[in-house]
């Protein structure tokens, strides 16, 4: 939580993961931002036709500049990110769950920001059968509302396990991106989209065959039918943020100060096949994959998680603050099939003059 002085004003922003009540200490101008928490995606286990999975959506985010007074107390209500969709009865597929809704409330200065969640992504075990993914959640309040990104929609084959993306949750750069959608032409292979960024930019989707997509950076869209990763804000193809610091690892901030304009890392890679771990910077979604080999993707902050499509696909990635978890498919002789869990919702309160 970042200390802001008595005589000295210090824009580092106090950070609020739980909710809180707190009193403001020093009157003046301050910025408060409120995320709503991510849905989670779909979860089909099934070993003998397959079936397809769609995404969870990212929380909305609303931000307003008001003046406080010493005194003031803050009512913060942190949602809940969706849990996990559990498939383990062969056929039985599993709808995933909506994230929770984040509020501000001061009554003494009319405040009340409303940040909600993003909706639960679904499955379908019918051949030719396309299942939407959640709506992402809507903000008002603020002096900026928008909404999150919507899961990816995937298209279920007899034979096949198809797994849409996650979206992302909104920010200060508009909507939130589109988790990748999952809608080849034919059954050939086992499939998993991208996780959608910041800014509207969407995750990787997959429209022919054999192809497992990257997520969205937070600075361009994942590139549809490649395993290619979205740029990242000064439009280099890599993780790393625009300060040229990897925080992949950590899926972090890139600073204390205004803290949801500082997301400029890159979108992972695809994973293909091959056992890997599949990293993105801040704001960008996660690497989409065939989960035969049980690859790992990780989303940095607000961006959505992929989905994972395969025979042994066992289980999308948790989404970080914010986004929306990919569904999960597969195909084989796994006992569960589960999706990742939406990201918790999140409150930064920053003084500002």
């Amino acid at each position: 939580m970042g200390f802001m002085g008595k005589s000295t004003v210090c824009h580092i922003a106090m950070f609020f993961p739980a909710s809180a009540s707190w009193t403001v200490v020093y009157s003046g101008w301050y910025r408060i931002s409120a995320l709503g928490a991510g849905g989670s995606g779909g979860a089909i286990f099934y070993t003998t036709t397959g079936g397809a999975a769609s995404g969870g959506a990212g929380g909305a985010f609303c931000e307003k500049e008001i003046y406080l007074i010493a005194g003031n107390v803050l009512t913060i209500t942190i949602g809940a990110g969706g849990a996990p969709a559990l498939s383990s009865v062969s056929g039985t597929g599993v709808a995933g769950n909506a994230g929770g809704n984040t509020t501000v409330v001061c009554a003494a200065r009319g405040l009340s920001l409303t940040a909600n969640g993003g909706g639960a992504g679904n499955f379908t075990i019918t051949n030719l059968d396309t299942v939407n993914g959640g709506a992402g959640g809507s903000a008002s309040g603020g002096d900026i509302n928008y909404a999150g990104g919507a899961g990816g929609s995937a298209k279920c084959y007899t034979g096949g396990a198809e797994a849409a993306g996650g979206g992302a949750a909104g920010s200060p750069y508009g909507i939130g991106g589109a988790g990748g959608n999952v809608l080849p032409p034919s059954q050939s292979s086992s499939n998993g989209g991208g996780g959608g960024a910041i800014g509207t930019h969407s995750g990787g989707s997959v429209t022919g065959s054999g192809v497992h997509c990257g997520g969205g950076g937070a600075g361009g869209n994942a590139i549809n039918q490649t395993t290619t990763g979205g740029i990242n804000s000064i439009g280099i193809a890599s993780v790393k943020s625009a300060d040229g610091v990897d925080r992949s690892a950590t899926s972090g901030f890139d600073r204390l100060v205004n803290p949801f304009r500082a997301l400029t890392g890159g979108g992972g890679t695809g994973g293909g096949d091959a056992a890997a771990s599949i990293l993105s910077g801040p704001g960008a979604g996660g690497g989409g994959a065939n989960a035969d080999a049980h690859a790992v993707t990780n989303n940095g902050v607000l961006g959505g998680t992929a989905g994972q499509g395969g025979s042994a696909a066992t289980g999308s990635a948790n989404a970080n603050i914010g986004g929306g978890s990919g569904g999960t498919a597969s195909n084989g002789t796994t006992v569960t099939s589960t999706s990742g869990k939406g990201g918790n919702g999140f409150v930064t309160v920053e003084r500002i003059s």
